[in-house]
Formats: structure tokens, sequence, C-alpha cells
């Protein structure tokens, strides 16, 4: 077996190459471990008992990102259900803060909501829930600019206009909570959606003579990319299996983690296996995305390598995110983890 050594300089991948290292150059021994490039997590409210919507504060964020770090995700999208525009506002202050006093490992803020069908709203909080007009929407995306980068909404209640404003805020948009017919979802991305939350969670059920959004998002034609739950219980195995199967590289996984909530409307219990509010609605999973990745192996028969992209280079593709997240590429910044033979994370550069 061959030595490579991969020369990390002022962050950025210098070179990759077999051999031996330099003379002169600090070493860090891989062991025969595996260095992947770092996970990322599009769908994520918060850690340690820190819901970010319900203390929206830099502590909430740094410890999100050090939680992430220690199972090998470098960057996340943190994401806020249905609030009220002033929670909403507060998370955007947050955000900004915690990047000004240079905080890391937050890629930006991932608005679920106010915008989405009532009649798809699962855990969200019904009267919260806002109709898309063009004053609240321009006010929010005003505000938020360079914080809001991934804005979940039911586009079907969208006019072209909305959706072009979110677009030229610099917003991913991603429809969710939706009740989209196929009609609509195939010329989802021809409007600018090209992202589907939490495929089958919060969206009508897949039919064989109306498959609706979940439908389009199986279909190659619809170009539409989704989100996934890989945690056995938001979508059963054997869906999980199917819609891998029929979309490739289009899916890609997010934890939809939460945190252990006991006090304001979103009061995430762990009861047993998962997380659920008052009502016994089924809410956030308990998923890292290191774990997303073991059950990609275990509930989807996944290689290590594919589950890893799904965990990595998809969601970073998806997001346009750019260099350096997902690949291991000369002259893109490090962003890298060594895992041992049980996937746990033993170092990490980013």
């Amino acid at each position: 077996m061959q030595n490579h050594v991969l020369h990390i300089h002022n962050g950025l991948v210098a070179y990759l190459q077999t051999g031996e290292a330099p003379e002169g150059v600090p070493i860090y021994d891989c062991r025969g471990m595996r260095l992947m490039p770092a996970l990322v997590d599009a769908q994520v409210y918060g850690a340690c008992n820190k819901l970010f919507a319900m203390f929206p504060q830099t502590d909430s964020l740094a410890r999100l990102a050090a939680h992430n770090k220690a199972y090998g995700t470098a960057t996340c999208m943190v994401t806020i259900a249905t609030f009220p525009l002033e929670t909403i506002y507060q998370c955007i202050d947050a955000v900004r803060s915690y990047w000004q006093q240079g905080g890391s490992g937050i890629a930006g803020l991932h608005v679920e909501g106010p915008f989405l069908h009532p009649e798809r709203l699962g855990a969200h909080v019904a009267e919260w829930v806002l109709p898309p007009d063009d004053d609240t929407l321009r006010k929010l995306l005003d505000y938020g600019r360079g914080v809001i980068s991934m804005m979940t909404i039911a586009p079907e209640l969208f006019t072209d206009a909305q959706i072009k404003m979110c677009l030229n805020a610099g917003v991913v948009l991603s429809a969710g909570h939706s009740n989209a017919t196929y009609e609509q979802a195939i010329l989802l991305e021809k409007r600018g959606v090209k992202l589907l939350t939490h495929l089958f969670n919060a969206m009508p059920p897949l039919q064989h003579r109306k498959p609706g959004l979940a439908g389009a998002a199986l279909d190659d034609a619809s170009g539409l990319h989704a989100s996934i739950i890989p945690d056995g219980l938001h979508v059963h195995p054997a869906m999980l299996r199917a819609a891998k199967a029929c979309m490739g590289s289009r899916l890609f996984f997010i934890t939809d983690a939460v945190a252990e909530t006991t006090t304001g409307r979103y009061q995430h219990h762990w009861v047993g296996d998962r997380y659920a509010v008052a009502d016994g609605t089924l809410s956030g999973s308990g998923l890292t995305m290191l774990q997303a990745v073991k059950n990609g192996i275990s509930l989807m028969d996944l290689s290590l390598e594919e589950s890893w992209r799904m965990g990595s280079l998809y969601p970073a593709a998806a997001l346009g995110l750019g260099e350096g997240y997902g690949t291991v590429q000369t002259g893109a910044p490090a962003r890298l983890v060594l895992i041992d033979e049980d996937l746990k994370p033993v170092a990490s550069w980013w």
C-alpha cells in the first residue's frame, strides 16, 4: 500500500500525492484511517438543550457548531420553524452577531416558514403561518439579506414575482409543507425552486394517479433535488431505498434535529426513540449527520463512500456552498475529517 500525502497550507489543500512528506513539514500520521470531506447539514434546529428559535443567541450557535464538529459536520444551515416575524428577526440578528464575533460552522439561516400551506403544517404552529404578502416578504428579505440563505415555502402560494424577489435576495428556495400537485411541482425548477424539504414528510402522500410533490421529486424530469431524514422513523427504510434508486445524487441527507425543549409553543420531548411535540406529533429527529451516514449504510444498503456523499458532496452542491465542501480538491479550502474503522471522528481540519 502506498503512502499518500495531503499538504494543508494556509487553510488550503496545497497538494495531494503519493510518496513521503517533505522534510521539515509538520506531519499528522493518519495511521491507515480514512480522511473524508467534512459533513454538511442543511436543516438543524439546535443542540445541547438550546433550540435556536427559543434561544436566539450567539451562545446557541456556538453550542450547535461545537456539537456538529464533534460528529464531523463542518457547517450547517441553522433552521427555525414557523415563528412570529419578531422571532425571525431576532434569529437574523443572532446569526449576524455570531459571524461578526468570528463564529464559524454556520453557513446561514434556513427559515422554514411562515409561508406554508395550512393543510401541511406537521408540527408547525398554525396561528403563526402567513400568506406570502409582497410587503411582508420584502421587509423580511431586506432585513435578512446576507443571513437568510434558505427558505422552505409552499411554492403554489407564491407568484413568480415573489419567487424572483427571494432569488434576487440570494435565497435558495425549497418546496416543503406544501400541497403542490405534480403538475405544479414539475414546473418548479423553471420557476427557480430547485429543492424539496424532507421528502415525503408534510406533503400529499404518493399516489399512483396523483403523484404530487413527492412523485415529481422521484421523476428525473422535474430536476428537483430533495433532502430526506434517514432516521427510519420519518421515512420507512423501504421508501428511503426507493427514493435513492429513483433520485441518485439528487437526494441528500439532513438531520432535521431538534433539542429538548420544555417551554414555548414548540416543546420537543424525547419519547423512547423520537422527538414529539405535546400532542404526540412526530417532530424533529435526534440524528447527527454522522449517524445519518451510518443509517444510509444499514438502512439503505449504501456503501460508505456513497452514504458519505449523501451527507457531504450532495447537500453542498444543492446549497451551492462552493469549493472545498464535500470534496478533497487541490487549491480549495481544507474541510476534512479523519474517521476510524467505527466511523468515529478522530481529528478534523477546517
